[in-house]
C-alpha cells in the first residue's frame, strides 16, 4: 500500500484475525475479528463482508485496533462490545456482572414452565446480576411479579438499565439484599445462578473469567456450595404453599447439592435435571411433595 492508498475495511479486518490468530483457532480469531470490526463500524457483521473494499476512516481504525488489543489481551468479547445475547433478548453487560451462558437457558426453561401453572405467580431471582432471569422471565410471563435480588448494588444498577431497555423495569421490583433478608412477600417460584466455583478451582478458570468476571458471582466457598446452603436455609420461611425453587449448579454437583438439600430441608421433593449435554445443571426443590 502506497502513502496515497487508504486502508479498507478488508486490510483493518486481515490485520485484527492475524493479532487474534495469536491467541485462539484461525476461526474463532475470524469470527470475533468481524464482530469487533461491525461494533467499530456500528453495523452488522453482514454489512461489513459486504463492504470490505471500502477505505476505513481512521478513528474507525484506531478504534477497532484498540478494541482487538483488549481481545487479545483476554478481555471477554461481551464486555467489550458491551452486550450479550441470551434467551433472544440483548443484554448490556460490563465488569460490574458476570457474563449470562447458554447453559443457564435450561434454568430459564424450567421455570417458565413452571410459573405457567399458575395465574400470577411471585417470581423471585436471587443474585440477580445483569438481571437476564428476572427479565427473561417478566418478558414472557406478562402476569408475574418478579422480584430482582442481589448484594451488589452496581449489578442492580446494570439490571436495571436492561430492565429499562427491554420494557419490563415496570413489572420487576429490584432489592438490594443479601439472599432473601430483605424479601417480604412468599415466592411461588424463585430462581438462581449463585456463585458455584470451588475456591481451589478458581485459579484453573480460564484467564478471561478469573481476570475479568466479578469474583463475587463466582466464588462459592471452599466446595462451590456454600452460598447454595445459605440459601436453602433462608427458603422455608419465605416460600408459599406449594413453592419451586430452581437453582444453578456445576456439572460435578448433583450429588453434593441434593445432599445439603435433603439435610436442611428434609420434608421436601429435590430432583436434579440435566442440560443437553447430560450433566447436572439445575435442583429443583418442591414443597408440594404428593402433587
Amino acid at each position: 500500500m502506497t502513502a496515497k492508498q487508504s486502508a479498507t475495511i478488508q486490510d483493518a479486518l486481515l490485520a485484527a484475525v492475524r493479532a487474534l490468530g495469536a491467541t485462539m483457532p484461525y476461526y474463532d480469531a475470524r469470527l470475533q475479528a468481524e464482530l469487533l470490526l461491525a461494533h467499530a463500524l456500528e453495523t452488522t457483521r453482514e454489512n461489513v463482508l459486504a463492504r470490505l473494499d471500502e477505505p476505513i476512516a481512521p478513528d474507525v481504525a484506531a478504534r477497532y485496533a484498540a478494541n482487538v488489543a483488549r481481545r487479545a489481551k483476554h478481555e471477554p468479547l461481551a464486555y467489550i462490545l458491551g452486550r450479550q445475547k441470551f434467551y433472544g433478548l440483548d443484554f448490556v453487560v460490563d465488569r460490574r456482572v458476570m457474563i449470562p451462558r447458554h447453559e443457564t437457558e435450561l434454568l430459564v426453561q424450567l421455570a417458565l414452565e413452571r410459573a405457567r401453572r399458575q395465574a400470577s405467580p411471585v417470581i423471585v431471582d436471587v443474585g440477580t446480576g445483569s438481571g437476564v432471569l428476572a427479565i427473561t422471565l417478566a418478558h414472557h410471563l406478562s402476569r408475574a411479579r418478579v422480584m430482582a435480588i442481589d448484594i451488589s448494588r452496581d449489578a442492580l444498577e446494570v439490571a436495571r438499565l436492561n430492565a429499562q431497555r427491554l420494557g419490563v423495569d415496570a413489572r420487576i421490583e429490584f432489592i438490594e439484599s443479601d439472599l432473601l433478608e430483605c424479601l417480604t412477600v412468599p415466592f411461588d417460584v424463585l430462581v438462581a445462578n449463585l456463585p458455584y466455583i470451588p475456591r481451589a478451582r478458581f485459579d484453573e478458570l480460564p484467564r478471561e473469567i478469573r481476570a475479568f468476571e466479578p469474583r463475587l458471582a463466582l466464588d462459592g466457598g471452599e466446595d462451590g456450595l456454600a452460598v447454595f446452603r445459605r440459601l436453602i436455609a433462608q427458603l422455608p420461611t419465605h416460600a408459599a404453599r406449594g413453592a419451586i425453587a430452581l437453582l444453578e449448579i456445576s456439572e460435578e454437583q448433583g450429588s453434593a447439592a441434593l445432599e445439603a438439600v435433603y439435610r436442611v430441608l428434609p420434608q421436601t421433593l429435590a430432583v436434579v435435571h440435566r442440560d443437553l449435554e447430560l450433566l447436572d445443571r439445575v435442583v429443583e426443590i418442591r414443597w408440594d411433595i404428593e402433587s
